[in-house]
């Protein structure tokens, strides 16, 4: 549950009185008591907040599904589909059982008429259809109403997919939403005014129905496909989706002739295609999944529908037809089964259910050649070498199986890898040794290599976030970038260039959802990104050293603070340089930052000095980081700072100050035996009669430069004076404060 108070700019997530886990399925405020709240909890309970939402009290524990308040905010129904009407007449804070005549089932969900509030409609999903109702008398009493043929027919997942609107003006009309939206006009009879799979606009699958507040013929309906809006009662709709990035793609594909067209599969929008445009057109219906092409020949192109249905078009796209013909469609299938072309031989490709298929005719036949891969678990992921196309992997489950006899043959290879869903496997483009693995999951390493054909796996998830890895793509444009891999994972996408040693996230411009699929095409260097609610996002790569540094070198001035130098002779895209530091046996970490220059082919000078090195060894390190997130390091260099040769102490900054100001001194090493450089230093703040106000140091230090802060919100405007004493040198300086 979330709530905002500044028209949705924050949200605050509210927890207290809730359980641990909750699903809203409605939330509706007492007329005339905004501070009053009743929620309904398909996942369990009724529940009713007094605050404005900011804590809440259970009334029930089952499941409920809809509420209702009368007009006047007095009388307020919850409908549980199991257990039926809960009715209060003190605004909710009381409940008894109420009404006659509705049967019961696994969800329910009805509504009033605000004008004529004794009218009241409801459906009730009974596990297998679902039943409408009718109240002329405030829900007291109900009778069903007959449904058509077509209504049952486009009923029977209303466990997903169900509402109950009704007029606000006129008691006549009511709205049932289940895969369509049916309207009646006279209060009896309901009829498709939608009709998803019999050539209407509006999408399938029905969520929910909301009102203009004035105007009862305007209306919005919200499903699968998104948000659709009619003006006059339903008669026509108009789609309000065509500026919005919220397709969810399960796989995505560019053309390997033509790179700016890319299909992809989507969560119950079809197969979509673009031509490197934000407009999508569907090529194909249901719920798209994965999208192979003939490398060879331009006309043929092979795509899928839920659990395997594959279909293919041999004329580049003008048309689509099935192509699952030779496959045992009874055998168990993935939800997105993957779709293999063979890298050498034209028109071949694989796929799998319980057994891999293989077609040569770019699946106009498919032939099994190997027995169940995993008994009757279904193969989810495939792979082929394209240096040796004998080496092939198939996932399943959380097993992986290598077969090195063009898929007839498999043996298990799974040893030494976590229990988690495999969701991506790849073999080196230019090694049939080397692979890789992804995985779902939470709690465990989620990315493995193997460089000796599965007989071993390496965990290479490094400091990647602990977020399902969900797809993954070898870089292979650089010979000299041999280990670089993107990782796909439902936080973003990461970036390694040392197998996992380290991982940036390309975060320039790419929302915080969920990434399900790359693609890349080398002829335009572009990676896509296909995400599961957001759309296709891609960007250009180019992984070249982006800033050539000449020189980097480091020296102690007299103060024995350490001055770094370094020069470049080219920038591209360089944002700035971060320069990091680490003392002998410790990490790096970062005392600084200097601008870059973008992108420039002329010579840049840069300087930076370290004003707080403490003596002894130090090692500094430059990190060059891109606009796009990228960074490379530097070669380290090594100094020994032995201190500043003498003491002292700086003049304030500012002066005069309100209310803070930060000294600096410098402390030159002790030369007494026994003491390992270390000597007694104070620094102490007194007023205008020589009180003292403030000790801001009294302790040992090592010669070094060292910078305080004074706060003088506690003293009154005035003249201070601050002293340093270490060993035989004493130095006073004069600081004002102004309020």
């Amino acid at each position: 549950l979330l709530k905002s108070t500044d028209a949705g700019d924050t949200w605050k997530h509210i927890t207290n009185g809730l359980p641990e886990s909750t699903y809203f399925s409605r939330l509706k405020i007492r007329p005339g008591h905004s501070n009053e709240l009743i929620a309904a909890l398909g996942s369990g309970g009724l529940y009713k907040s007094t605050d404005y939402g900011n804590s809440w009290t259970v009334l029930f524990n089952n499941p409920f599904q809809d509420v209702i308040f009368s007009p006047t905010g007095d009388t307020v129904y919850a409908l549980s589909g199991a257990s039926g009407i809960k009715r209060s007449i003190d605004g909710g804070d009381t409940f008894e059982s109420f009404g006659s005549g509705l049967s019961s089932g696994a969800r329910g969900h009805f509504d009033l008429c605000k004008a004529a509030p004794n009218i009241f409609y409801a459906a009730i999903f009974g596990y297998d259809m679902v039943k409408l109702f009718k109240s002329t008398d405030y829900a007291a009493h109900w009778s069903e109403l007959s449904t058509s043929a077509k209504f049952k027919s486009l009923d029977g997942q209303a466990w997903y997919d169900l509402y109950c609107r009704v007029n606000p003006k006129n008691p006549d009309k009511a709205y049932v939403g289940t895969i369509d939206v049916f309207r009646t006009i006279e209060g009896t009879n309901f009829v498709d005014i939608t009709n998803g799979y019999s050539g209407g606009s509006v999408h399938v699958d029905q969520h929910y129905l909301f009102f203009h507040p004035t105007d009862e013929n305007t209306f919005f309906i919200c499903n699968d496909g998104g948000i659709w809006k009619t003006t006059n009662d339903g008669n026509n709709f108009t789609n309000m989706n065509e500026n919005l990035t919220l397709t969810q793609f399960y796989r995505i594909t560019a053309s390997p002739f033509d790179p700016g067209r890319i299909l992809g599969g989507t969560q119950d929008n079809g197969t979509q295609q673009t031509l490197s445009a934000l407009n999508w057109a569907a090529v194909y219906g249901g719920d798209g999944g994965d999208v192979a092409f003939n490398h060879f020949d331009d006309n043929y192109i092979i795509g899928e529908t839920q659990f395997g249905g594959l279909f293919r078009t041999t004329n580049g796209g003008g048309s689509w037809n099935q192509a699952t013909n030779g496959i045992n469609m009874n055998e168990n299938s993935a939800w997105i089964a993957p779709v293999e072309e063979h890298p050498t031989k034209p028109g071949t490709f694989f796929t799998a259910r319980q057994r891999i298929y293989i077609s040569t005719d770019n699946g106009g036949l498919w032939t099994a050649i190997s027995g169940n891969i995993n008994n009757s678990g279904a193969v989810r992921e495939l792979a082929i070498s394209n240096s040796n196309p004998m080496v092939m992997y198939a996932a399943a489950g959380s097993k992986v199986f290598l077969s090195t006899d063009s898929g007839v043959n498999w043996v298990d290879k799974t040893n030494g890898l976590p229990d988690r869903i495999i969701t991506s496997v790849y073999i080196h483009p230019d090694d049939e040794n080397i692979s890789l693995l992804t995985f779902s999951g939470f709690g465990t390493p989620k990315v493995f290599k193997t460089t000796d054909k599965g007989k071993s796996w390496k965990d290479i998830h490094g400091d990647l976030p602990d977020s399902p890895v969900n797809d993954l793509f070898i870089f292979t444009d650089n010979s000299t970038l041999n280990n670089t891999y993107f990782a796909a994972t439902d936080v973003g996408v990461f970036l390694t260039k040392n197998s996992g040693g380290n991982w940036v996230e390309l975060i320039n411009n790419l929302p915080n959802t969920v990434i399900m699929h790359l693609d890349y095409s080398s002829t335009i260097r572009m990676l896509r990104a296909g995400t599961h609610g957001r759309g296709v996002y891609e960007t250009f790569i180019d992984l070249t050293i982006p800033v050539e540094l000449t020189s980097f070198v480091a020296d102690v001035n007299s103060s024995g603070n350490v001055e770094l130098y370094w020069k470049t002779t080219t920038e591209i895209n360089n944002r700035m340089f971060e320069i990091e530091r680490e003392k002998e046996n410790n990490n790096y970490y970062t005392i600084g930052y200097v601008e870059g220059h973008g992108t420039t082919t002329e010579t840049q000078e840069y300087s930076f000095t370290d004003n707080s090195v403490e003596t002894g060894v130090n090692y500094y390190r430059l990190k060059q980081i891109d606009f796009n997130g990228g960074f490379e390091y530097s070669n380290e260099i090594k100094i020994d700072v032995t201190g500043p040769l003498t003491f002292s102490l700086s003049q304030n900054y500012p002066n005069p100050f309100n209310p803070s100001t930060r000294i600096k001194f410098s402390i030159a090493k002790s030369s007494i035996p026994g003491r390992s450089g270390l000597q007694l230093v104070k620094l102490v703040v007194y007023d205008i009669l020589g009180k003292e106000v403030a000790t801001l140091v009294n302790e040992e230090k090592s010669g070094g430069t060292y910078e305080v802060e004074f706060d003088g919100n506690d003293l009154t405007s005035g003249i201070y004076f601050y002293q340093l004493r270490a060993g035989k040198f004493v130095e006073s300086r004069k600081i004002i404060l102004v309020k």
